[in-house]
């Protein structure tokens, strides 16, 4: 059953408005993506609470990645995204697959266990002097 601003799990109640509804959102989007609404909360509470964290104040937000459990093994997703945006088999390629990309967008990974909670945050070392300087 999808979830609104005004009918949501009990467990979202007492997160500020904005971050409830961002949960609200991620957890829909898992949903859709196959999760079970047992996992779904979890994450979907995590995710949005890193997100209240970090949105208006760190401009790495945007482009903050996050590796995540999802049904066929392991997912990369945006943080804003509707849909995963690679999935593998396995934890580590997905985690390796993030840190690349939140290199080439000087952006942040955030890590998240089987059970959805956040377990690392890397912030990959950006390389601001070419080798050839």
């Amino acid at each position: 059953m999808p979830w609104t601003i005004t009918n949501y799990p009990v467990s979202m109640k007492n997160l500020d408005t904005d971050v409830r509804d961002k949960a609200v959102d991620i957890a829909n989007a898992l949903l859709n993506e196959g999760y079970e609404e047992g996992r779904a909360i979890p994450i979907a509470i995590a995710s949005a609470k890193k997100w209240g964290e970090t949105h208006d104040t760190d401009d790495r937000a945007t482009h903050q990645l996050h590796v995540v459990p999802h049904p066929q093994g392991w997912a990369v997703r945006r943080v804003n995204a509707e849909r995963a945006s690679f999935v593998f088999p396995d934890r580590d390629e997905a985690q390796q697959k993030a840190t690349e990309m939140a290199e080439d967008e000087d952006g942040s990974v955030l890590i998240h266990d089987a059970s959805g909670q956040i377990e690392a945050h890397i912030v990959p070392v950006h390389a601001s002097i070419s080798d050839d300087e």
